[in-house]
């Protein structure tokens, strides 16, 4: 097949599991994160599956994962042209299990093994603030200041080993993750430092494209203008409205702020339809994905997709790190709002308001 002027060839893998500790019949998947798809399922039965299958290009970065128990197991894996071998016991999820037979994954076994430690210690104090109750914010705080600490030890030791195997798919998905913590300079030497074989992958394709959106959009600025397309196929750009301002409404369908968001945006569209035009962009990368949340969200307003996920020209432009993400542009086209989260129920509305109040 051909994407652009590169050209790419299915790769097949096999993933061979010996794992214990399952109940035959358990059913496990290879998920996608970034098009929030299962691209393979097997069955466990006398403690092994297998899975075989072809992706379409490079090797992905997939959780290999399963229900049990009313409990969500998972690991990572790095998936290519290869077979695979997972071995190990349900209480080695998601870190412990031994995983050998691909390059590729043997490259990102290398990262693994020395941030096991701070995300097993991070999963802990995670679980320790999410039972803690509301008057306990002193205590939150502090926790919450050791998790941060523990998220920069990971990002050092992320980053140095994108220095030390640059040219790997495994560093490269890793750069695009910490893309936003290099300056623009030092992610243009690094992406020159990349042999054609990487720069023409995936990942090497989003890094070209972050550097050539140039700066990240922010308050006061000019809007940038885009295409995408309704769910009906027909294509609209935001340049398209005139004389209203415009709330872009930056979403994933998986999103649980998003979804609460939903009655603030119709109560909006409610009250100032004549004054404001909201448009939902989605971050989906899954068409499927999409229209399912179209499905069960119904918004009475224009929703758009273009299929780039959060490595699209718009969510880069729009430096877009989080779901929901509100941009608010005027009349004139300057950006008088960006915001990410949801708070309380009318808290999108009274921002609203406020700034057309003005």
């Amino acid at each position: 097949m051909c994407i652009g002027a590169t050209y790419v060839y299915a790769q097949q893998y096999t993933i061979n599991a010996n794992i214990t500790g399952f109940k035959d019949g358990t059913k496990f998947f290879l998920h996608d994160l970034e098009s929030q798809t299962d691209i393979d399922s097997a069955v466990i039965a006398n403690n092994k599956l297998t899975f075989t299958g072809k992706l379409p290009y490079n090797p992905e970065s997939v959780w290999f994962c399963a229900f049990s128990n009313n409990q969500f197991y998972y690991t990572n894996l790095f998936i290519g042209k290869g077979k695979l071998t997972v071995t190990g016991d349900i209480a080695d999820f998601p870190f412990y299990l031994k995983i050998t037979g691909s390059a590729d994954q043997d490259i990102y076994t290398i990262l693994n093994n020395k941030t096991k430690a701070y995300y097993k210690q991070r999963n802990v104090l995670v679980n320790e603030v999410m039972a803690l109750k509301g008057d306990s914010v002193e205590k939150s705080e502090k926790i919450w200041r050791t998790i941060s600490g523990l998220d920069s030890a990971c990002d050092a030791i992320r980053k140095q080993f994108i220095k030390e195997n640059l040219n790997s798919y495994a560093a490269l998905n890793e750069l695009n993750y910490l893309r936003s913590k290099y300056s623009r300079d030092t992610l243009q030497q690094m992406y020159n430092l990349l042999k054609p074989l990487y720069k023409q992958s995936k990942y090497g394709q989003r890094i070209a494209t972050y550097l050539k959106i140039g700066d990240i959009l922010k308050k006061g600025d000019t809007y940038a203008d885009f295409e995408a397309l309704d769910k009906d196929g027909k294509s609209h750009k935001i340049s398209d409205i005139k004389g209203k301002y415009i709330l872009l409404d930056f979403s994933e369908t998986g999103c649980g702020p998003c979804i609460l968001s939903l009655k603030d945006l119709r109560d909006i569209k409610q009250q100032y339809a004549d004054k404001i035009t909201i448009i939902t962009f989605s971050g989906d990368a899954g068409k499927d994905t999409w229209l399912y949340g179209l499905n069960r969200d119904k918004p009475d307003w224009l929703s758009l997709w273009d299929g780039k996920g959060r490595y699209g020209k718009t969510i880069l432009k729009y430096g877009i790190t989080g779901y929901p993400t509100f941009c608010i542009i005027n009349p004139d086209g300057k950006i008088v709002s960006l915001s990410t989260g949801f708070g309380d129920q009318g808290s999108l509305e009274n921002s609203v308001k406020q700034i057309l109040n003005k």
